[in-house]
């Protein structure tokens, strides 16, 4: 059951530390969340220490830099996580964490890991920044949201929707949005963030158009190993951009984005999107979760990435029987 917005005002009142943890791998909305929030805090209340942990990707250095954080700073802190249903995926150091007094968690996935002491999970919502505002909104007369704030938040909003593509977009982000752009952030330099590649990342982005695979159900999917990686200089990070690129083929009703990890040869991180198939079932059998029709998963080995696609072919074929 959901805290209210107001417990968790006054939860955050009374800490004078306070450290702000996302998900491993983080996307706009991880970082966004994080660090929207973190600037609220840090304006609202200047005699606090707000903090942002976990490691940044090359790629998305523009919405932001995290702090240095030290085992002693969760000492009687209140830690906050955004944007992480599983408490597993938390970026960060566990066993600090662990020494923190309180846990609180701001989320958009499917509630089914209860990590938190006090939480908030809308999975209605577009995205963990629309979650943010709504308990800044719900608590204004008392919070702080700057221009360098709504900027993190739209830009949450604008990569978990696609830019307003994919159907998690409801007219109260739209209306959250709008509110977002009246701050007068450069707006269109932020979406050209979103869509400006580096050339070697677009040379790669060919090769996934020339390469993939895709089979009779409309399952499309394409394996990319360390040795494809090599070949274009791109690192895993880098290949974010690349995953929706299989979902605009006419025909393609799901897919999946196979990339060797770099600390385990041989095993695949999963990316896993559909457009009418929940895809999430197949992602929690295959140590994975979150979003309906998007979510990730991992493969220990190319046997479990071709197991992977079957069962997605399977669910594509059983999705399709029971909307006829």
């Amino acid at each position: 059951m959901n805290s209210s917005f107001t417990e968790m005002y006054e939860t955050i009142k009374k800490y004078d530390t306070i450290i702000i943890h996302r998900h491993v791998n983080p996307d706009p909305d991880a970082l966004g969340s994080q660090g929207g929030l973190a600037t609220i805090l840090a304006e609202s209340f200047p005699e606090k220490r707000i903090l942002k942990a976990g490691g940044t990707p090359e790629d998305l250095r523009f919405l932001g830099q995290m702090d240095r954080v030290v085992e002693s700073d969760y000492e009687n802190a209140l830690v906050i996580v955004t944007d992480t249903g599983n408490e597993p995926r938390i970026d960060g150091e566990h066993e600090w964490m662990k020494k923190a007094a309180c846990w609180m968690k701001f989320d958009h996935h499917p509630n089914e890991d209860h990590y938190a002491d006090i939480e908030f999970v809308n999975d209605e919502a577009s995205s963990s920044c629309e979650v943010i505002y709504e308990f800044y909104d719900a608590n204004k007369e008392h919070l702080e949201l700057t221009k360098k704030a709504a900027y993190l938040l739209y830009a949450g909003i604008v990569g978990d929707t696609g830019r307003f593509l994919f159907n998690n977009t409801s007219s109260r982000t739209l209306e959250i949005a709008s509110h977002l752009i009246s701050f007068g952030f450069d707006f269109t330099q932020l979406n050209r963030h979103f869509i400006e590649k580096k050339e070697k990342v677009a040379r790669m982005s060919g090769y996934v158009e020339q390469n993939f695979t895709i089979n009779e159900a409309g399952v499309a999917y394409i394996i990319i190993t360390q040795e494809i990686l090599d070949q274009f200089g791109v690192t895993r990070d880098e290949t974010s951009s690349m995953v929706g690129i299989m979902g605009n083929v006419e025909g393609v009703k799901a897919w999946g984005f196979f990339i060797e990890r770099g600390d385990q040869k041989g095993a695949f991180r999963c990316r896993l999107r559909s457009k009418k198939a929940p895809i999430v079932e197949v992602a929690r059998r295959h140590d994975g979760g979150g979003h309906e029709l998007a979510s990730g998963a991992n493969a220990a080995n190319i046997d479990e990435v071709h197991q992977i696609i079957d069962e997605i072919t399977e669910l594509v074929h059983r999705t399709e029987e029971e909307m006829a």
